[in-house]
């Protein structure tokens, strides 16, 4: 296992930091004031591990970055931070908070399918574009 760091990966995770406090923000406003605690710990972690995974798929789609921290790509740490957070919650789970709960896992379910979906390549340009990069802009073949 060799141990990678890619520059742009910083941009990336700059922009994942970015987004999680304008969603951090929204939630503030919207969370009830009695839930915190291992409650609140989870939703954070979460949130960032979205913006994370959501960060890294737009700019793998535009940008074709590809961005490595230690050992792991970004859109894996992502996931981890995830899957942190939701054990997390599910320590602390509070039967009254059921309905925050799956909304915002439901939130989190979705913003992950939408952020593979970008991440994958769509299947009819892929022929043409494998071609314009092994013969150039211009072929005289």
């Amino acid at each position: 296992m060799r141990i990678r760091f890619d520059l742009r990966a910083i941009p990336v995770l700059l922009a994942a930091l970015g987004l999680w406090a304008v969603v951090g923000g929204w939630y503030v406003a919207v969370a009830p004031a009695n839930l915190s605690g291992p409650d609140n710990i989870g939703i954070v972690l979460s949130t960032f591990g979205a913006c994370l995974f959501f960060a890294d798929s737009l700019a793998f789609r535009w940008l074709k970055v590809d961005g490595w921290v230690v050992f792991f790509k970004l859109w894996f740490l992502g996931l981890l931070f995830i899957a942190w957070g939701l054990l997390e919650w599910l320590r602390a789970y509070q039967s009254g908070f059921w309905l925050i709960f799956t909304l915002h896992w439901l939130v989190v379910a979705a913003l992950l399918a939408a952020s593979w979906r970008l991440r994958r390549r769509p299947a009819a340009d892929a022929p043409s574009r494998r071609l314009r990069e092994s013969t150039g802009p211009i072929s005289l073949r």
